[in-house]
């Protein structure tokens, strides 16, 4: 099994700090391309990767405000069966998310791109809360030539 877990502390609306998780409007303002799909339990969001993948989640848990589990039921290699917690705790100061990604069946050096990408993307969140602006693919930070 491979798990990577970040956090990181943004200033803003927590309920949409939550929604960015996992609305389609909100996943395209910070993490990919565009996306669509029904932001509903039990429902599949689709996040587009221009010109390179297609990933696909089941929202598997919605607790506002609490938690969002998201489930991959499509995608390349390690990302089949991956889950994704987003957990949200808010202090005085700022809303903190958590991410957990794990999967089963994958190995630690299957997780080292995620482990590296992860924190590249929870930044763009934050700019995207704070800011209005994130860099969503295919415009975040690269870690390799061939992104």
């Amino acid at each position: 099994m491979a798990r990577v877990r970040h956090r990181v502390g943004m200033a803003g609306e927590f309920n949409r700090i939550f929604l960015a998780t996992h609305e389609p409007a909100g996943l395209a303002g910070w993490w990919a391309s565009k996306a669509d799909g029904t932001p509903e339990v039990g429902q599949v969001v689709n996040l587009h990767f221009e010109a390179l993948t297609t990933l696909s989640f089941k929202i598997a848990a919605l607790e506002e405000n609490v938690l969002v589990r998201l489930e991959c039921v499509s995608g390349p290699g390690s990302w089949q069966n991956s889950q994704l917690d987003f957990i949200f705790q808010q202090d005085e100061k700022q809303v903190w998310v958590e991410l957990i990604h794990e999967n089963q069946d994958a190995s630690d050096n299957d997780f080292v791109y995620f482990s590296t990408k992860w924190p590249i993307y929870l930044l763009s969140m934050r700019d995207f809360i704070q800011t209005g602006t994130g860099t969503p693919y295919p415009r975040e930070t690269k870690i390799q030539i061939d992104e």
